[in-house]
């Protein structure tokens, strides 16, 4: 695989250091019950009320509420949502997202931006799609009055494991947290006896989506202790490029952070108990951006977006210098493919530059890959 050389790392200490300032309640929405939020507090943001999404240099809060207001919009009920975005330097951008069944009003406030241009501008769209890739979601507005190709992204999450240098996780469960499981020392302890732990690589990708998702670099607020002397104790340690994050909670716990973080551990466990390949079939997913001979070049988990960037540029860039992966398939019946076509193969052996093709399909543009 043409692999990048320049990509965009985590900023953990950036995270960390926001993280405290992301959390707490702020005021109710009063368009709540539009929203599906009738009873839930907002996010704190100063100089900005009524926050329903935070994103913090991709420490995200609130995705629950994104996906809330997309649900709606697919079904017809008129909803809004607020999200803001801080910059590097700390300032708040807001996204107003206005939804009245019919059409969708996109209002970008840029006027707390000290390094900005300062102005509101509103985009009229049509629609908003959720883009799901092994590596990211994202939402993005379609049928837009502004924007390349009449799209406009709203907010992306990205949760690609093999942008870190390094990641890892320890998980201590049961009612003395007696039982381990260890990506760093690949073992596996139960019941005193300890074993080899197999976790294929999609398995891992796959728990760092849920944390991410969980947004576990933020200051959580959860319950240790139980009334039942039989409830199972977790402890989860993260370790993440150079830093370590530690969680403590226990099965009693039902607040949201609790459920999710339970719900997390609980993949683990299962996926321990799974006897998996140590070769498991690799598969690739993503644009068509050239088709030639018998080969399809494939730049990887892009978007819809990505895609309308890359696709006219594709003959005069330097693939290495960015942050997408890009792989060459093949053996494949080029007849059936076109440019701009969404594909996910199963490809023979490993996965470097050039791959020949087991399997291919073409996906619509959103399907979910998990």
């Amino acid at each position: 695989m043409l692999k990048k050389v320049i990509f965009i790392t985590l900023l953990i200490i950036v995270i960390f250091t926001l993280a405290a300032c992301n959390t707490g309640k702020g005021e109710m929405n009063s368009a709540g019950t539009a929203s599906g939020f009738r009873d839930s507090t907002k996010l704190s943001v100063k100089g900005v009320k009524n926050v329903d999404v935070l994103n913090s240099h991709g420490s995200i809060e609130g995705l629950e509420r994104m996906k809330i207001f997309y649900d709606n919009m697919q079904n017809a009920v008129p909803s809004d949502l607020r999200i803001v975005h801080y910059t590097i330097e700390g300032d708040p951008i807001v996204t107003d997202l206005t939804y009245n069944g019919e059409s969708l009003d996109v209002k970008y406030d840029s006027t707390r931006d000290a390094f900005g241009s300062g102005e509101i501008t509103t985009n009229r769209c049509g629609n908003i799609v959720e883009e799901v890739n092994p590596t990211n979601t994202s939402y993005i507005a379609v049928d837009c009055t502004n924007g390349p190709n009449g799209m406009d992204e709203i907010l992306q999450i990205n949760y690609n494991m093999s942008q870190q240098d390094l990641f890892e996780f320890e998980l201590k469960y049961g009612t003395n947290n007696e039982n381990e499981i260890n990506t760093k020392t690949n073992t596996v302890t139960k019941e005193s006896n300890s074993n080899k732990l197999v976790l294929p690589a999609s398995i891992k990708q796959e728990v760092y989506k849920r944390l991410v998702y969980a947004n576990y670099l933020a200051e959580k607020d959860l319950e240790t202790t139980c009334k039942s002397n039989e409830s199972i104790n977790y402890f989860l340690k993260v370790f993440i490029n150079g830093g370590e994050r530690e969680l403590s909670w226990t099965a009693c716990d039902q607040s949201p952070d609790g459920e999710k973080f339970t719900k997390i551990a609980d993949y683990i466990i299962e996926q321990s108990e799974k006897k998996h390949s140590e070769n498991p079939q690799i598969t690739v997913l993503g644009y068509v951006l050239q088709v030639k001979d018998d080969t399809l070049l494939i730049g990887e988990d892009l978007n819809m977006l990505d895609y309308e960037w890359l696709k006219d540029e594709i003959n005069q860039i330097d693939l290495d210098a960015y942050i997408f992966d890009f792989t060459i398939l093949e053996g494949v019946n080029t007849v059936d493919f076109q440019t701009g076509d969404k594909i996910q193969a199963t490809i023979e052996g490993s996965k470097p530059g050039r791959a020949k093709v087991k399997d291919i399909k073409k996906l619509d543009f959103s399907t979910n890959s998990n």
